[in-house]
């Protein structure tokens, strides 16, 4: 056979092989859940508008990452009407709430609750209150001078990555913060409490000695404890907030008696069969994740990921990267591994983003970089907004986890297929696939144990859809099945994210967020 021969019988495989669906079997044992979720869905909103050190004069990265700008004027109730209706769409119902201690403690022990930036928190808290959203209130950084450590004081890089000074001071600021949102305010949606961005990990950390290495978080979780105890509050802190998803080690866990929640970052995971150098894959991060849910269920507290994304297909600026097809179809499937391992919320970064400073993270368009300044329009960020947020809008909050199995033989060398099945607190159903393989797959689902007949819904964002921002999500097949155990056969397109659901929601219709 002639090489040219020998290229094109090659070629005439691999599309044979993308044009033949690979047997998919997935099992659901829907009688009864075997957990509950004690989070659900949702997306980073940060409050913060004041401009924050930006690029480094030599690389892509911001100093100040980009948890700030990209907010309405705290005044235009117009321009935050349509911002919620985005947050009403995607169904968003476990929200990390992001500030600063120089928001509201400009000055040791002077505050202020009514400059811009804390009336934007308001309106996102104001939000939250009225749909019985949980708030994971997150103090990113201090970036306050009056408590910097030693030499960062005139620093402006420094003050955002320096420990308090003063841990007794730090204490007390979130302490009057605290009492400020729950009693003044009387915000009840404020279900936990995280005290700083990435601390004490490794060589990098948002909470440093003046010598810019890592300090301890341990006995700041301490302090914040005690102040809030003395205060009678008892809203439970979470931590430790570290990033690059580490390796459980129990003995570097120090802080378990001040803690409510855990909760960890991860930009790190990829596909499987995608270079593994600086990342890892998601069959590792689904393992991490188990491992560490397993740990905090075990001590009696949630474990959630409070922070996901993917630096795999590039960030920086104003790259594409973070919100592009492929990346959303990666935070769909960790995030159905990490239903399945345990995790029991879930934070994209992020709602609002500026998309010109590390990236463009943002789920929705709020800002033009090009003219500096809030869009007059606000609309849905191409690939990211659909993918994500076909998962967010049919996941109740405080969901039931029905146990799942997948068999997926795929090729040794091909993507696989993940699901994982939830079941609402009215009981209503939801059953999420990610098909990450360039195969479709012709899929037979098996509810085990169903208590009743039910009518379900298909949704799907599809390659058909990539780069788009006018998707139409709506109902393609209505299908029932009896209850005992019932079979459903589908073909699930490659590269998408499919929704079978009790819920039948129109394309305008709000997500599904919390059942009253």
């Amino acid at each position: 056979m002639t090489r040219f021969a020998l290229f094109f019988a090659a070629l005439s495989a691999s599309v044979l092989l993308a044009e033949t669906p690979a047997p998919v079997r997935v099992t659901i044992h829907a009688a009864a859940p075997v957990r509950t979720m004690l989070g659900g869905i949702g997306a980073s909103w940060h409050a913060i508008d004041m401009e924050l050190p930006s690029h480094k004069p030599t690389s892509d990265d911001s100093w100040s990452g980009s948890a700030w700008g990209g907010n309405p004027d705290p005044d235009d109730s117009a321009a935050w009407q349509r911002l919620y209706a985005h947050a009403d769409w995607l169904g968003l119902d476990w929200v990390r709430v992001e500030l600063q201690q120089r928001m509201y403690e400009p000055r040791r022990r002077e505050f202020s609750w009514d400059n811009r930036d804390m009336r934007a928190l308001y309106r996102i808290l104001d939000w939250a209150q009225a749909r019985g959203v949980d708030v994971f209130l997150q103090q990113m950084w201090a970036d306050v001078d009056w408590n910097t450590q030693p030499g960062l004081e005139t620093d402006p890089v420094g003050r955002l990555r320096s420990a308090p000074r003063s841990l007794p001071e730090f204490a007390y600021g979130l302490g009057q913060l605290v009492a400020h949102l729950t009693r003044d305010k009387g915000y009840t949606c404020i279900r936990w409490l995280s005290i700083n961005n990435e601390p004490g990990w490794d060589e990098f950390s948002w909470w440093q000695g003046p010598d810019l290495k890592s300090l301890p978080i341990a006995p700041a979780f301490a302090a914040v404890r005690a102040e809030l105890n003395s205060r009678g509050i008892s809203l439970p802190i979470s931590g430790p907030d570290w990033p690059a998803l580490p390796i459980l080690d129990p003995a570097k866990l120090t802080f378990d008696a001040s803690l409510g929640a855990y909760d960890l970052h991860t930009y790190s995971a990829v596909f499987d069969d995608m270079d593994t150098k600086s990342n890892y894959p998601l069959s590792e991060a689904q393992r991490r994740l188990a491992e560490w849910a397993q740990f905090a269920h075990d001590h009696g507290k949630p474990f959630f990921l409070s922070e996901l994304g993917t630096m795999g297909f590039g960030w920086g600026r104003r790259h594409a990267g973070p919100g592009s097809y492929d990346s959303g179809l990666k935070d769909a499937s960790l995030v159905l591994r990490g239903i399945n391992a345990g995790v029991d919320g879930f934070n994209r970064w992020s709602f609002t983003n500026r998309g010109d400073l590390d990236g463009q993270w943002q789920l929705v368009d709020t800002w033009d970089p090009d003219a500096n300044r809030i869009l007059p329009q606000f609309r849905p960020h191409p690939n990211i907004y659909y993918e994500y947020g076909l998962l967010s809008r049919f996941i109740a909050l405080h969901s039931g986890v029905l146990d799942t199995r997948v068999e997926a033989p795929f090729g040794e060398k091909e993507r696989t297929l993940v699901a994982a099945a939830l079941r609402s607190p009215k009981g209503n159903l939801t059953i999420c696939v990610v098909n990450e393989s360039a195969r479709d797959a012709a899929t037979t689902i098996e509810l085990q144990g169903l208590a009743a007949a039910t009518t379900l819904y298909k949704y799907a964002v599809t390659p058909a859809d990539r780069d788009r921002s006018d998707v139409r999500i709506r109902p393609l097949r209505r299908l029932s099945v009896k209850p005992g155990s019932a079979h459903l056969r589908d073909r699930i397109a490659a590269s998408s994210v499919t929704v079978y659901s009790s819920y039948r929601l129109d394309p305008d219709a709000p997500g599904i967020a919390v059942e009253r």
